[in-house]
């Protein structure tokens, strides 16, 4: 809560300095996601963290581009809708023990946020337009998501399943739901350049902090790099 308190005194200071020109942009672009997984993450197939790898999505946003009373730096909200998630790697073969078994093996988490990250902005001019930089805060909520998974036997896909996933602050330590906390939080670095024009090419890296698993023992959080391009209006403040 303390830290919290300090982030909107700090917003809040921003705003008495933003010049009255406000720029609005869209952008879109590729997402690729994944989770970071640790605690006690292993099971009757061993440690699941070793089976992720990238879930590819995208994401679709409004950007609220707001000049500061500093020259070249800019607050930069963006309201953002995005996929994220994880896949897995192929199943694994099961214990000796475990031979001719039906085993539930997943193929992918994908789940759907409505973000907004808060980033601080500095633009630098550089050739046709200026080269970007910044980073801040983000916060999230979980709107949807679907958990995919496949019946095992002997290493072999029976059929394809899938389950909606329930966003939830109750704990999870029920096999049968895939629950996952509402709400995320974390940090949102950038990068990107931005022509005289308004066209936009960026990229971000966002780092979770929020563990969004209701699973006592485990601890997940997202992460997701992406790539974006758009455009920017209303360019009076140039």
């Amino acid at each position: 809560m303390k830290r919290t308190g300090l982030l909107i005194v700090f917003l809040t200071s921003l705003l008495f300095n933003v010049q009255a020109q406000v720029s609005l942009g869209i952008r879109t672009g590729y997402t690729a996601a994944n989770m970071e997984i640790s605690g006690d993450v292993r099971s009757e197939l061993g440690d699941v963290s070793g089976a992720m790898k990238t879930f590819h999505g995208w994401h679709l946003d409004l950007v609220i581009n707001m000049p500061l009373g500093y020259d070249g730096f800019y607050l930069q909200p963006v309201i953002r809708y995005i996929t994220k998630g994880t896949s897995f790697q192929g199943s694994r073969i099961p214990k000796a023990e475990l031979t001719g078994v039906y085993i539930p093996t997943g193929s992918q988490m994908k789940l759907n946020y409505l973000e907004l990250p808060f980033n601080i902005i500095y633009k630098c001019p550089l050739g046709v337009g200026s080269i970007t930089g910044g980073f801040g805060p983000y916060v999230g909520y979980g709107l949807q998501g679907r958990y995919d998974f496949d019946i095992m036997q002997n290493g072999r896909s029976v059929t394809q399943n899938s389950k909606q996933v329930q966003f939830s602050r109750r704990e999870d330590n029920n096999l049968a739901v895939v629950r996952m906390y509402p709400w995320d939080a974390g940090a949102n670095f950038t990068l990107g350049y931005e022509f005289d024009n308004g066209l936009m090419l960026s990229a971000n890296y966002s780092m979770g902090l929020t563990d969004i698993d209701r699973i006592a023992r485990m601890s997940t959080k997202n992460k997701y790099l992406g790539v974006s391009v758009g455009f920017l209006f209303n360019r009076e403040d140039y």
